[in-house]
């Protein structure tokens, strides 16, 4: 069956209030990546893929919070010659968790704006999952999009 191939690319930003900047970073790790897909067949990523699941690292101040939000793409680009793969985010499609050892995974909706409350680790992954949908007569090749994450710092 044809396959086609799908990758993001995450860019991170940070937003911090001095003198927060230089205490506080955000960075990807590792793109989302729903591999070969098959035309005409949904395909999903868990946020607890521990290979294929987006990957980013966040660091703050303990007893401060971090804000993120997410600007996600509704499709993918074709790498070369024209064509849309579409893909979706939902409510569970999300999961941070601190790096201490009481910390507790939180699962969230990716599409919306969530605030973190730093209360056992200064620091904490995000994990986010996704689904593509290739059309029947999709085009095979590479696609891939931007996944962005904003984090402002308190």
């Amino acid at each position: 069956m044809p396959r086609c191939l799908t990758t993001l690319a995450f860019i991170a930003l940070c937003v911090a209030f001095q003198p927060l900047a230089a205490q506080s970073t955000v960075t990807g790790i590792r793109n989302l990546d729903f591999g070969p897909v098959i035309r005409g067949v949904p395909s999903s990523v868990s946020p607890n893929d521990p290979i294929r699941s987006g990957r980013f690292y966040v660091r703050h101040i303990i007893g401060r919070q971090v804000q993120v939000r997410f600007t996600l793409p509704t499709q993918l680009a074709r790498v070369a010659g024209g064509a849309n793969l579409p893909i979706s985010f939902g409510a569970t499609d999300a999961v941070a968790k601190g790096t201490a050892p009481t910390s507790n995974p939180l699962t969230f909706n990716p599409n919306n704006t969530q605030t973190f409350n730093l209360v056992t680790s200064a620091d904490f992954f995000i994990n986010l999952g996704g689904r593509a949908s290739p059309a029947a007569g999709q085009a095979t090749g590479a696609y891939s999009g931007t996944i962005t994450l904003t984090c402002t710092f308190f």
